[in-house]
């Protein structure tokens, strides 16, 4: 696990006594139980250690049913980390074999099919994009970039030939391993680690360039943790890097966007690796009006539903979380809801589809970008 045990002690007993926390707990608002609030896990989990409380189905419910955001450890005035609470809960859940049944088949399936999706190699060269196989530059794309979300990946090759940007793709490219550490299948999270580092390194590159933020934060250290080699290998998210190319000039506006736009930070980018600012500049670039700030912003920012991989067990409540999201974002008058991650895209669009909303549509920074930048 990735806590200690004192810091496990520690974040048990802070969380079953406070619940300063719990306006900023989205899961809790939506189901309006106390034993879904941070306080209420702090206080199963403290009876579960205590031989109080029994592993049951009820216990897994719970604990599968949160965001793992970092939006509570970000409140939390003793910067306990739940989520990896919560995470470690799941991995004693998931050894006893008593996780949600949708959580093994999902993780079961990863396991046995690490490359799903599209081949990158193949979408994009479709395309027009052009590849470079003896780039030392790797495009990462993630599952929903090569899935329901490839408009974000061609997009992104486009950019990167108009930038004049060799690089490559992996054409078999595995998952991360993301979804099995959230899931508490660190047996399964440490295969996919060493298997996509094992990729990476063949693959003669210097740089990683991801799409998925998730991904993103899973190889800047979960990754290595895990067992994966990617010493010496630079990563970066697409954000910082169409940021960069804007600056320096390797990129040429060609018509601003006219739309009204607001931005959704994801959770990763804003509160791990704390980059609210990347965004922000290449919209100023982009755009022929400011752009309009959520109620909710940067750090601050509510998760968009796929937090924790809540809707691997309870889709419903992924998708309660959503909706909630994208009302903040219609309440700015906006037209357009733009992310910094195809897995937010992808939830996004799944929940106004359920729900018939209409009024704003989605899309990806990148794909922004690219409608800008005019790369058709």
């Amino acid at each position: 696990m990735f806590l200690s045990e004192k810091e496990r002690d520690e974040t048990i007993w802070a969380c079953r006594f406070c619940m300063m926390c719990h306006c900023a707990d989205r899961v809790g608002q939506v189901v309006r139980r106390e034993s879904y609030t941070p306080r209420g896990r702090g206080a199963i989990i403290f009876g579960l250690d205590e031989g109080l409380l029994d592993y049951d189905e009820g216990v897994a419910d719970i604990m599968y049913t949160t965001l793992n955001d970092r939006m509570i450890q970000h409140w939390c005035v003793g910067n306990y980390d739940h989520e990896e609470l919560v995470i470690d809960t799941r991995a004693r859940i998931f050894e006893k074999g008593m996780a949600p049944e949708e959580v093994k088949s999902y993780t079961r399936n990863l396991r046995n099919n690490p490359v799903q999706g599209g081949n990158p190699a193949k979408i994009l060269a479709d395309t027009g994009v052009t590849l470079d196989d003896e780039s030392d530059t790797l495009l990462f794309c993630g599952p929903a970039a090569r899935g329901s979300q490839q408009a974000t990946l061609i997009a992104a090759g486009k950019l990167f030939n108009q930038a004049g940007q060799a690089f490559k793709v992996l054409a078999e490219e595995p998952s991360s391993g993301w979804a099995l550490y959230q899931l508490g299948d660190f047996e399964g999270a440490k295969q996919l680690s060493v298997l996509l580092a094992d990729k990476i390194r063949q693959s003669n590159v210097a740089t990683v360039v991801a799409l998925d933020a998730d991904s993103y934060r899973m190889l800047m250290g979960r990754t290595t943790r895990f067992g994966g080699d990617l010493k010496g290998i630079k990563i970066l998210h697409i954000n910082a890097v169409l940021a960069g190319w804007l600056k320096d000039d390797r990129l040429s506006v060609a018509q601003k966007i006219t739309d009204a736009v607001t931005y959704h930070d994801p959770c990763v980018l804003a509160r791990y690796f704390e980059d609210s600012d990347s965004p922000r500049y290449i919209l100023s670039q982009i755009l022929d009006n400011d752009f309009r700030e959520m109620a909710t912003s940067q750090k601050q920012a509510n998760c968009c539903g796929a937090g924790g991989m809540l809707a691997v067990h309870r889709a419903d409540v992924s998708e309660d979380v959503a909706v909630m999201r994208i009302d903040e974002a219609r309440e700015t008058g906006a037209s357009v809801l733009v992310s910094g991650c195809p897995r937010c895209d992808e939830t996004f669009k799944k929940a106004m589809a359920a729900k018939g909303i209409e009024d704003i549509r989605v899309s990806n920074l990148v794909e922004l970008v690219a409608e800008a930048i005019g790369t058709e």
